[in-house]
């Protein structure tokens, strides 16, 4: 039977969990799950250990030996691959056939697809009929940080857990605290007035500063990760499995930059409201929505310096003549 390491804390704790592990211990555990959250790692954790207490309570009686849950005959997965990171027709179809098979060492099979919003619309299509009549005995776990980009029918099908947010409260590593540190300044400086022409020098030189250091953090922060995770990887992945991770790794880092900022303007807003004594909504509520707009345009892989250098001349321009 495999291996089932107790939950982090953290994870174990919370009320998602707890349903679902009592929902195994009561055998009614529903046969197609969506788990959602922002923390794609912990919906990882949360996965793979209810994979292993369904396997393990699925084992023929008097199964003694651990079995580790990658190498598990019952236990299959499906990730996104290579760089554009996207689960295809053919990878679907490869995980359907397998789980199409009788159990072979227990009762029940369960397929974890990592990161399902990132099936291409062939894989999706092919892969709601398997959600219309699932194979017997079997458990399918979607899972997702973007549940919205799943298609309706998909959602349909399944029952949805969304697990807290997990690292709430946590510090950003300091290089990115460094870079907020540094964009709050330049902010500061644009509000407060361009009068003299070396000011806007000034002004556009620190703009293009914050680009390169941006890249700098956003490559150093992948690569610090990614040789944390590289250390932890599941012996079976291929390589274009391990492409498509390590451009996830990147797309979270990038993710949490984004987050910062956002928040980084909000508090830079109350700050110049408080000082002033009336809230510049109107500026606040431009560079949000200017920023929104190019964090979506990152999912259609428009480069990141691209997309913060939109930003940040866009918020020259709001918060200059605000």
């Amino acid at each position: 039977m495999p291996s089932t390491n107790a939950l982090p804390e953290r994870i174990g704790a919370s009320r998602p969990a707890g349903i679902l592990l009592r929902a195994i211990g009561e055998n009614r555990f529903p046969q197609s799950l969506i788990l959602t959250g922002h923390d794609g790692s912990a919906l990882e954790t949360l996965a793979e250990h209810l994979a292993g207490q369904l396997l393990q309570r699925a084992a023929p009686t008097g199964t003694s030996a651990t079995l580790p849950l990658a190498n598990h005959p019952d236990f299959f997965t499906v990730r996104p691959a290579k760089k554009m990171r996207q689960i295809s027709a053919e990878n679907t179809r490869e995980l359907i056939r397998k789980i199409a098979h009788s159990p072979q060492a227990g009762r029940q099979k369960v397929a974890v697809v990592y990161e399902a919003d990132r099936m291409n619309k062939a894989a999706f299509n092919i892969f709601l009929k398997t959600l219309e009549e699932p194979p017997a005995d079997t458990v399918i776990l979607l899972l997702t940080t973007r549940r919205y980009s799943l298609l309706p029918t998909i959602r349909s099908r399944c029952l949805t857990f969304r697990l807290p947010d997990t690292g709430e409260g946590a510090a950003a590593p300091e290089p990115i605290r460094e870079w907020i540190g540094a964009y709050r300044d330049w902010l500061g400086r644009v509000a407060g007035g361009i009068r003299e022409p070396g000011e806007i020098c000034a002004v556009t030189l620190a703009l293009f500063g914050l680009l390169t250091r941006f890249e700098q953090v956003l490559a150093g922060e992948t690569a610090r990760i990614w040789t944390e995770w590289k250390e932890n990887l599941p012996p079976n992945l291929d390589n274009e499995q391990e492409i498509a991770l390590e451009e996830g790794v990147k797309v979270s880092v990038r993710q949490r930059f984004f987050l910062e900022i956002e928040q980084a303007t909000h508090r830079f807003a109350r700050e110049l409201g408080e000082s002033e004594g009336v809230l510049p909504a109107g500026a606040l509520t431009a560079a949000v929505t200017r920023l929104e707009e190019c964090a979506g345009l990152l999912q259609v892989n428009l480069k990141e310096q691209v997309a913060l250098e939109h930003f940040l001349l866009h918020s020259l321009r709001v918060w200059a003549k605000r």
